[in-house]
């Protein structure tokens, strides 16, 4: 019973160590102006994350941080979105389409299009397939990149 406690107080270190000093920061936005992987960030590496995160919290500057190789924001809420089972990337012109389905899935739903587009390297690309399960059915949506690139990953699922 006491090798639990101590395998739930190392689960706990391990959480305040991640979380507070091995946080990446990946993207600033302060008014609609995005920094991208500046000397800025190096210095940021220093501060533990709660430090960082109170203080753009007062100044409301959105930022786009990677924990354990998953991407997360402050854009929007936390939601459960349905689960993906491929993406695809094409133009219009061609009947070729890239499968980036496990490229997304390091993304939180809490990330900006613009930012899994920039970041994936998909700028190329005009549309964008989703095949997806939703309740229990598979649904499939096209978009043009255009039209939801300030979207949220999960809003581009609501109906």
């Amino acid at each position: 019973m006491n090798y639990l406690i101590l395998i739930n107080y190392l689960i706990l270190m391990r959480e305040i160590i991640v979380k507070n000093f091995i946080i990446t920061l990946k993207s600033v936005e302060i008014k609609n102006h995005r920094l991208y992987n500046t000397y800025l960030f190096y210095f940021f590496k220093i501060i533990p994350f709660f430090i960082i995160k109170f203080f753009f919290a007062l100044l409301n500057i959105k930022y786009i941080y990677l924990i354990d190789n998953i991407y997360f924001s402050n854009y929007g809420e936390f939601r459960i979105s349905p689960t993906l089972i491929n993406v695809y990337v094409f133009n219009d012109d061609t009947e070729q389409k890239f499968n980036i389905t496990n490229n997304i899935l390091k993304y939180n739903g809490t990330i900006p299009i613009w930012y899994i587009i920039e970041n994936e390297k998909c700028n190329t690309f005009q549309k964008i397939q989703f095949k997806y399960l939703s309740k229990g059915k598979m649904e499939s949506n096209i978009f043009n990149l255009t039209e939801i690139n300030n979207k949220l990953l999960y809003d581009i699922f609501k109906k």
